[in-house]
C-alpha cells in the first residue's frame, strides 16, 4: 500500500532527524537551531555531549533524553506517548547525521508505522565531507559503515561488494584502523585509498595513497581520532582464486631465493613486483 505524507502540513506531532556538527560548531544551520528551540523533546546518544551543543546556543528543551543502541527498543513507548500528546521529537547523534552508523532506525520505523511525519534536517556528515575531499570518483559510492570486529565476519561483510565498481566509504576507530586497512588490502587488492580524520576541525587531515602504502603509513604513525576510509574499487578485479594462486607462487619464489642464500627482504621485494602481490602480506607470510 502506498503511503503519501505531507511532512509540513500543519501542526501536530513530528519526528525531526537532525544533523549536528561533526567538530566545528560553525557548521550548525539556522534551521537546526530553530527546530531544537521549538521541539518538546531532544533525543540524543549522550546527554552530556548534546547539552554542550545546546548550551552553546542557549537552547533549553523541555526534555533532553538519552537515545542510544542499548535503549532504542525501550524508548519506543516513551516516543509513542509524546506523539499521542501531539508533541514533537528531535533526534540527534553525537556528531553528524543520525542513522549513519548511529541509532535512530527504530524510531524512524515507528514514526512511519504510526504515520508521524519524519522530517530530515540536513547538515554535516563525515561521510560526505570525506568523500568530496578525497579526490576519488564520487559516483557511485557505497557506504559500508564500520567493519565487524571478528576477522571471519569482516571477510563475509566485504564479500558481496568485491566486484562492485564504486568508491567504498566506511568509518573506523583509531585502534582498529591498521587491521581494517590490512583486511581491505587482502580482500580488494592494492587500490587507491584515502584516510580522512579530524574533519572540520583545526587538524583536519587527508592521507592519500594505495592501500599498501596506507598500511605502511599506519604502522609508522599513531592513529588518533575517528577516521573515514575511502577506497576506489574500480577496474582490474581478479577472481579470489587468481589472487591466491599468485600469492602462492610468490611465496614459493621467496622460499626458493632465501634457500639459495638471498636476503629475505630483497627476495620479497622482487617477488611482490614480479607477481603483483602485496609486499607486506608476502613478507609476513614468509617470515618463518
Amino acid at each position: 500500500m502506498v503511503q503519501e505524507m505531507k511532512n509540513n502540513a500543519g501542526d501536530g506531532p513530528k519526528l525531526y532527524v537532525c544533523s549536528t556538527p561533526v567538530g566545528n560548531l560553525s557548521d550548525v544551520s539556522y534551521r537546526l537551531l530553530d527546530i531544537l528551540r521549538s521541539v518538546d523533546v531532544v533525543a540524543c546518544e549522550d546527554t552530556r555531549h548534546t547539552r554542550k551543543l545546546l548550551t552553546h546556543f542557549d537552547i533549553h528543551p523541555d526534555q533532553l533524553i538519552s537515545y542510544h543502541q542499548h535503549n532504542e527498543q525501550a524508548r519506543t513507548g516513551f516516543a509513542e506517548r509524546i506523539w499521542d500528546e501531539g508533541r514533537s521529537i528531535a533526534l540527534v547523534s553525537d556528531a553528524g547525521t543520525p542513522l549513519l552508523s548511529d541509532p535512530g532506525a527504530v524510531l524512524v520505523d515507528l514514526a512511519i508505522a504510526r504515520e508521524i511525519p519524519v522530517i530530515p534536517v540536513p547538515g554535516p556528515s563525515a561521510l560526505l565531507a570525506g568523500l568530496v575531499g578525497s579526490g576519488l570518483p564520487l559516483t557511485p559510492f557505497v557506504y559500508l559503515g564500520f567493519a565487524p570486529r571478528q576477522g571471519s565476519a569482516a571477510k563475509s561483510w566485504l564479500a558481496p561488494f568485491l566486484s562492485v565498481e564504486a568508491t567504498f566509504v566506511m568509518y573506523e576507530s583509531p585502534h582498529r584502523l591498521h587491521a581494517t586497512l590490512r583486511l581491505l588490502l587482502e580482500q580488494l587488492g592494492d587500490r587507491p585509498g584515502v584516510l580522512a580524520k579530524e574533519l572540520t576541525k583545526q587538524h583536519e587531515t587527508f592521507v592519500r595513497g594505495t592501500l599498501s602504502e596506507l598500511v605502511e603509513y599506519t604502522e609508522e604513525k599513531d592513529a588518533r581520532g575517528e577516521y573515514v576510509i575511502l577506497v576506489d574499487n574500480r577496474g582490474g578485479h581478479d577472481e579470489p582464486e587468481n589472487e591466491q594462486a599468485r600469492m602462492e607462487e610468490a611465496i614459493a619464489f621467496v622460499e626458493a631465493r632465501v634457500a639459495s642464500g638471498e636476503r629475505h627482504k630483497s627476495a620479497v621485494l622482487e617477488a611482490a613486483e614480479k607477481y603483483g602481490v602485496n609486499r607486506r602480506t608476502l613478507y609476513n607470510e614468509t617470515l618463518s
